[in-house]
């Protein structure tokens, strides 16, 4: 099951940093409903952890009308993102896997933190939308979270399930910014022999390697790499923070092409077996994302 379906949003999930999150309580879909209109999260899905679901603050807190901004404070050596959503005068200022949580001037503990996860910070769906002043009501049935700015929170109505459409496109598709793109993909990936040999770019933040029962293993930026090609080898996530911007720079490396059923229906046999999937789950076999990694300025 785990190999099937699979979507970009649910694989940054996947990756935490400084956390482990089980796959299986990944893997649940979530949706969200703010005065009974559908949330649309386009790149980075809901999950739970630890009973709690975790969504992208930026989505939620703006349908709700919030602010959001994103910062760092310093404590010794080790540096700290730290996002704030504003709501008339309320303000909540939360400090990325700190369970310490400032509403107005009250120091509250939470049981689950925010999570700096590829291309997006992710927080505590209930405590966010509470502190701000909505109400809040979970439908396990349907695992839908429905949010209400008035006086009262009807209940969930039951929806009609339509089959999946694939959530992966032909057309691999570059982030806003592409300085670890061109170190990871300029002169240093390498397909020869069944592997893939690569060096981990040193501006890279993250990077994991997945199999496919949803194990994984950090990488090292600055250490070289080879992996086997092909079916069960799993894929590959690196990105880095933006250096001009609130988001990540992130790339999958897909080292099964049919790890995912969309992309065998997209490519049918990739030559040399391997496919990058970036931004708006664009997906293109290696060398030609390297070729066009080339023309990068």
């Amino acid at each position: 099951m785990w190999k099937k379906k699979v979507s970009i949003a649910f694989l940054s999930v996947m990756m935490l940093f400084g956390t482990a999150v089980s796959a299986s309580a990944a893997q649940q879909n979530v949706s969200v409903k703010v005065d009974s209109k559908r949330v649309s999260f386009p790149d980075a899905q809901p999950y739970f952890e630890s009973s709690r679901v975790m969504i992208p603050v930026r989505f939620v807190s703006e349908s709700l009308g919030a602010k959001v901004s994103y910062g760092k404070n310093s404590s010794g050596n080790k540096v700290n993102r730290v996002v704030t959503i504003k709501l008339g005068d309320k303000v909540i200022y939360m400090t990325v896997n700190s369970s310490k949580v400032l509403v107005g001037e009250q120091i509250i503990t939470l049981d689950v933190p925010a999570r700096l996860q590829e291309e997006r910070v992710y927080v505590p769906l209930r405590f966010v939308s509470e502190a701000l002043g909505t109400q809040v009501k979970w439908n396990q049935a349907q695992k839908l979270v429905s949010i209400s700015t008035g006086s009262g929170v009807t209940e969930p109505e039951e929806e009609t399930k339509t089959p999946s459409t694939g959530m992966y496109k032909a057309g691999f598709e570059w982030p806003r910014e592409q300085e670890l793109g061109k170190t990871l993909f300029v002169k240093n990936v390498q397909v020869k022999n069944g592997k893939l040999t690569f060096t981990l770019p040193k501006n890279a933040e993250g990077g994991s390697k997945y199999t496919d029962d949803g194990t994984s293993v950090k990488l090292i930026p600055g250490k070289t790499y080879t992996f086997d090609i092909g079916k069960g080898a799993g894929f590959l996530s690196i990105s880095k923070p933006e250096s001009k911007g609130d988001q990540w720079e992130g790339y999958y490396i897909f080292l099964d092409a049919n790890y995912v059923d969309d992309i065998k229906a997209i490519f049918g046999t990739v030559k040399e077996g391997v496919v990058v999937a970036g931004v708006g789950q664009g997906v293109s076999p290696l060398s030609e994302v390297i070729n066009d990694a080339k023309q990068l300025k």
